[in-house]
């Protein structure tokens, strides 16, 4: 009988660490992508032959990303 109940809080904790990964998971995926670039990626665009309002339009571009949520 106490076994039986101490695998059920153990199977209760396991499945609230499993939704709390999962929940966890899906907001780090939603974000994913969402960064404005950074110094490196700029320098690497302006190389590239890109001028500081085609970097702006493409940060701008990427705030306005929208991910099915």
């Amino acid at each position: 009988m106490i076994s039986s109940l101490i695998g059920s809080v153990i199977m209760s904790a396991v499945t609230v660490a499993m939704l709390i990964a999962i929940n966890f998971t899906d907001k780090a995926l939603i974000n994913a992508g969402k960064y404005p670039l950074t110094n490196e990626e700029k320098r690497i665009l302006k190389t590239a032959g890109f001028n500081d309002v085609d970097i702006d339009n493409l940060n701008q571009d990427i705030k306005s990303l929208k991910f099915d949520e």
